[in-house]
C-alpha cells in the first residue's frame, strides 16, 4: 500500500469525508479493519479563504506547494488535493516535489466518458465556475459542451458552499434551491451536473435526482484508493 499525502483543510469539512472514504476503500479492497496509509497537510482555511477572496493566487498556491513539501519530505508517494478549487496549486505542487498528483479533473473526466455525459452543468465555487483554470485544465481532458450557471445562480451554490457548507451546515432548502438550477439546465441540455466543490457531496447525491450526478469528492478518492492499493 503506497503512502497518500493529502492536502487538506479547504475546507475540513471535505478532509474528513475523503479520509472516511480512503478507509472505506482500504476495507473493502483488504477486508477485516484496514484502512488507508494517509498524511494530511490540513492547511488553515481561514488563510485561503483570504487569499481565495483577495484572488491573491500567488499566495494560495504558495500554501499549497508548502503542504505538499512537507508531505515529501515526510515521506508521501503521491499526492492528492482535497479540492476543486485548490487544484488550480496542481502542477505546481507535483513540479516543486517530483511526486505524483492523483488529479481530480482525470477521475471526473473518466467518468463522463464511462457514463457518456456529454453536456453537464458545472456547479462548485464561483472561481470553479466562472474563472479560466478549472474550465481550461477540464477541457484539456473532456472535449464535451459545459454549461455554466448564470451570475445569480452562481451567487446561489457559492453562498450554499461558502455560507454554509463549509461549516457543516446543510439545509433543505439550500438543496431545494440549488436543485431548482440544476432542473433549469436539465431543460435547457445538461445530461449531468458536476458537484465541483467537494462539500456539494454533502448536500446533493443520486438520490435526489435521476440526472447523473458527478461526485468529484467520490471519484477523486476512488482514484486515489487505486493508486494506493496498486489497483490502477
Amino acid at each position: 500500500m503506497k503512502l497518500l499525502g493529502l492536502i487538506g483543510g479547504v475546507s475540513p469539512e471535505a478532509t474528513a469525508i475523503y479520509y472516511r472514504l480512503l478507509n472505506e476503500a482500504a476495507r473493502n479492497r483488504f477486508g477485516g479493519v484496514h484502512s488507508a496509509n494517509v498524511m494530511i497537510y490540513a492547511l488553515d482555511y481561514a488563510v485561503m479563504i483570504g487569499h481565495y477572496d483577495n484572488r491573491d493566487w500567488d499566495a494560495f498556491i504558495a500554501e499549497v506547494v508548502k503542504g505538499a513539501k512537507h508531505l515529501a519530505a515526510a515521506g508521501a508517494d503521491a499526492l492528492v488535493i482535497s479540492s476543486n478549487t485548490t487544484h488550480v496549486a496542481a502542477d505546481a505542487a507535483r513540479e516543486a516535489t517530483g511526486l505524483p498528483l492523483i488529479h481530480m479533473l482525470d477521475a471526473l473526466a473518466d467518468e463522463m466518458r464511462r457514463r457518456i455525459v456529454a453536456r453537464p452543468l458545472l456547479t462548485g465555487t464561483p472561481v470553479v465556475m466562472s474563472g479560466d483554470h478549472y474550465r481550461a485544465a477540464l477541457g484539456e481532458r473532456f472535449d464535451g459542451e459545459v454549461f455554466i450557471p448564470d451570475p445569480d445562480e452562481q451567487e446561489v451554490i457559492g453562498r450554499i458552499i461558502l455560507d454554509e457548507l463549509v461549516t457543516g451546515v446543510v439545509k433543505d432548502e439550500s438543496r431545494a434551491e440549488y436543485l431548482e438550477i440544476i432542473n433549469r439546465w436539465r431543460a435547457k441540455g445538461a445530461d449531468g451536473v458536476i458537484l465541483g466543490c467537494t462539500e456539494l457531496c454533502m448536500i446533493l447525491n443520486q438520490s435526489h435526482t435521476d440526472l447523473p450526478v458527478l461526485d468529484t469528492t467520490a471519484l477523486h478518492a476512488a482514484a486515489a484508493a487505486r493508486y494506493a492499493f496498486g489497483d490502477g
